[in-house]
């Protein structure tokens, strides 16, 4: 879990924007929270012994805590910097359409030529429209005011010479748009998109020319009729909001007096303890159950409800001490096994897994009891060995029709490589060959005599790719073997990237002593025409081996990620 939160913050905080993350850095955020907040209520007591695998995953849980830290407070700080430069962007702004407002106000007061009042009237509303946001708390107060200028300014000044017939009767019908629009948003049920809407429509409505006079007061007491009512709904749900807030307040308060008598809850019997345990869980759930509160009151309300089952659970852990024997050492092994076997079920590598499977439950055998959760570590234990070779026997039972039909998948998959034309950009059509792969290697095995075949079409297809995005060596290579041992992880072949690894170190050995020897070797050599020529062969050998060892190490670092 902490792995796949600290994954998913780091390609979030990959992107710059602020806004484009902020839900997703939230969510990974209060999974993490949520996470220590339920390991702190079962966490052992700090007087118990820990045993050394718990305190290295202790530690390692630690280092991964740390690294998730710094990214939430990197993300607060670019939040707290966005927000700042958004907020210092909006007084800007407001400050600038005050000033187009004084501008403004003096060509309605002042400009008696009406061709010159349109040309600079064009210009303040394209500059007005230009201007970013302003704060929320002053765009109703700024856009009301540059409305009654820009309606001083339609229908005071004798505007009406200059406007033709059918720019009139565009401006009724656009204006009455709005107004069916607006009548529309009274449907919309996120107050979010209303809010959003309705400030679009407000400036929307003001950069609209003039229309019939006859028909203008009409018009306007519809359109801030419909905008009332709007502004009348956002402020219904956002009272409402803190009215729930606050009750739900309420209701925590009350869950938080009936958690106190769990600090000072005793018990005798382990019967009596888990009934205890089943009732906190109980009124546990009632919590998550209720609705949040407000931000300034929502960690202190936590704290104090969490501080009374702290105080419950240390009592507890207290008494099972005394119960626990030798088993929690067995435990731990017999939980190894259950692990190991959970990832090789879905593995298709048959004589080895075979082999492994069969290991793991000579070592389970030897193993003693470990407790009360003995019953469940074999039902999970055997359950894995059982899908596995309910899927082996199956394979084989079927063998020739599952592998002649994953034949063919494979020279679908082959076909569709072959036909694909790459995009331009590079990055897509690395990313689109990737998904290639891994759609490749997802499939089954087929008939030994096609294998090499099927899989040198296979590469053959993408090398044509590959090389026309006329990528260098390491990473061609790079994204080859990445692509193999995705493919061994999705089949549950751990077991063969242990091999795959064991191999390469034995060959990145031989090359380097290969290489000593071949360094040894040209030191015999004398300054002959004929040495010469040795000792450039020799060195050819030396410079491949070297390229050789090169590509081995990115391997090796390729499989270590893994």
């Amino acid at each position: 879990m902490r792995a796949e939160i600290l994954e998913k913050l780091t390609e979030l905080l990959q992107n710059e924007d602020v806004r484009a993350i902020n839900t997703g850095v939230n969510d990974a955020i209060r999974s993490f929270r949520s996470l220590l907040s339920d390991e702190q209520l079962v966490a052992k007591p700090a007087e118990e012994e820990q045993t050394e695998e718990e305190l290295a995953k202790i530690l390692e849980d630690r280092k991964i805590d740390t690294k998730i830290e710094e990214l939430i407070v990197d993300f607060k700080d670019r939040r707290k910097a966005f927000k700042k430069k958004k907020e210092e962007e909006e007084k800007a702004n407001l400050i600038a359409k005050k000033a187009i407002l004084t501008e403004f106000k003096d060509l309605v007061e002042n400009e008696e030529n009406i061709g010159a009042a349109f040309a600079k009237k064009k210009e303040i509303q394209q500059r007005w429209k230009e201007l970013g946001n302003v704060p929320k708390d002053k765009f109703e107060d700024i856009q009301s005011q540059y409305s009654k200028l820009n309606d001083f300014f339609n229908y005071n000044i004798n505007i009406y010479k200059e406007i033709q017939e059918h720019d009139l009767k565009r401006n009724y019908s656009l204006k009455n748009k709005i107004i069916f629009d607006l009548k529309a948003l009274l449907e919309e049920k996120s107050i979010k998109k209303t809010q959003s809407a309705l400030n679009q429509f407000l400036t929307d409505w003001d950069e609209i020319g003039p229309t019939f006079q006859e028909k203008w007061e009409e018009l306007k007491n519809e359109f801030w009729g419909t905008v009332n009512e709007l502004r009348t709904k956002i402020r219904s749900f956002y009272s409402a909001q803190a009215e729930k807030l606050e009750k739900n307040l309420e209701v925590k308060q009350e869950l938080i007096e009936r958690s106190k008598e769990f600090v000072t809850m005793e018990a005798d019997s382990i019967k009596g303890w888990n009934s205890a345990t089943e009732k906190a869980l109980a009124l546990q759930d009632e919590w998550k159950k209720t609705g949040p509160v407000t931000k300034e009151k929502n960690k202190e309300v936590w704290e104090e409800f969490r501080l009374n089952f702290d105080a419950f659970f240390g009592k507890k852990n207290d008494y099972f001490k005394g119960l626990k024997k030798d088993n929690s050492k067995n435990q731990n092994r017999k939980k190894e096994i259950v692990a190991k076997a959970e990832e090789m079920k879905m593995s298709d590598d048959w004589k080895n897994t075979t082999l492994e499977l069969k290991k793991l439950q000579g070592q389970w055998k030897e193993i003693g009891h470990t407790g009360r959760g003995e019953q469940k570590l074999w039902e999970q234990f055997r359950s894995a060995c059982d899908f596995y070779f309910n899927n082996k026997k199956e394979y084989f039972a079927n063998r020739e029709s599952i592998e002649a039909g994953n034949v063919e998948k494979k020279q679908a998959v082959i076909k569709e490589i072959s036909e694909f034309k790459l995009p331009d950009n590079s990055n897509d059509a690395i990313q689109k060959l990737k998904e290639f792969s891994t759609q490749f290697l997802e499939i089954g095995n087929v008939p030994f005599k096609q294998k090499d075949i099927i899989y040198g079409e296979y590469k053959s297809a993408l090398d044509k790719h590959y090389d026309s995005l006329k990528l260098d060596r390491k990473q061609k290579t790079r994204i080859n073997y990445k692509n193999k041992l995705d493919g061994m992880v999705k089949k549950g072949n751990s077991n063969t990237i242990t091999k795959e690894r064991d191999y390469l170190k034995r060959k990145l050995t031989n090359l380097n002593n290969e290489i000593g020897q071949y360094e040894n070797n040209m030191g015999f050599f004398g300054n002959s025409k004929g040495a010469e020529q040795m000792k450039a062969d020799i060195q050819k050998k030396i410079d491949k081996s070297k390229l050789e060892i090169e590509t081995i190490r990115q391997k090796l670092k390729l499989i270590k990620d893994v």
